[in-house]
């Protein structure tokens, strides 16, 4: 077991969340490639020529390393590899759904490797600016999946194959249950599992079912970053998609 004042091995890293600690300092969440989520003092951060002061930005690739054994470490070091992913306009709020989604639902310092990865393959999808819905919805099946809530897209609850001319409805936590006038079409649920999302109503089912599925996990209190979505308009007038 390391020491108080030993110092972790250095890792990769992002910056998710971070809050005033001082005048000098911040509180950081981060997410970790090696050790999950965990929460961190910045010493110093926030002086005019501190270093660190433009590397410890979200959606920068990070390295850290820190010491402490309690819920609060201390930041030793922080580099970073490369510059910021470029994420505009649509494609930063949904990076900054991605993150309080991380915030909500990881438990501290619980390794989650599928998930840093998920992560960090959704941000340089959506700095690519590539399918916004499908690079979502691909993150948030891994974190369900991940967290241990996840379900069979190709079978229903009694292992039968899914059908693509039925209707099912989502028993969350179970999986799906043919039902007439279900909210699911069997081919939407076929296309979902082979990450197929071509076509309109499977990407507005997918999005109805990682709402319903991730409802439970985030209870009663709202997203902020979907009531940011509901606020700005895209120049076709169009709502943000989340």
């Amino acid at each position: 077991m390391r020491q108080n004042n030993e110092i972790s091995p250095l890792c990769a890293a992002y910056l998710v969340h971070s809050r005033p600690f001082s005048e000098s300092s911040l509180i950081v969440e981060l997410i970790t490639e090696s050790h999950g989520r965990i929460t961190a003092v910045a010493k110093g951060v926030k002086r005019k020529n501190n270093i660190n002061k433009s590397i410890l930005q979200q959606f920068r690739p990070l390295l850290v390393n820190w010491r402490g054994q309690g819920d609060l470490k201390t930041l030793v070091r922080i580099d970073s590899p490369t510059l910021p992913l470029p994420l505009n306009k649509t494609f930063l709020f949904s990076g900054f759904y991605l993150n309080e989604l991380i915030i909500r639902l990881l438990t501290k310092e619980q390794p989650q490797p599928q998930i840093y990865s998920a992560y960090h393959a959704t941000l340089i999808a959506l700095s690519k600016e590539l399918d916004i819905e499908q690079s979502l919805r691909q993150f948030e099946l891994t974190l369900i999946n991940e967290l241990g809530h996840g379900f069979s897209f190709l079978q229903d609850i009694d292992g039968q194959d899914i059908e693509p001319s039925c209707e099912y409805c989502l028993l969350v936590d179970q999986g799906f249950m043919a039902q007439v006038n279900g909210a699911y079409l069997g081919q939407s649920l076929i296309n979902i599992a082979n990450r197929d999302y071509c076509d309109k109503m499977t990407k507005q089912q997918a999005k109805q079912l990682t709402r319903q599925a991730l409802a439970p996990l985030l209870g009663n209190k709202p997203l902020h970053s979907r009531a940011l979505f509901a606020r700005k308009k895209q120049p076709n007038g169009q709502r943000k998609v989340t």
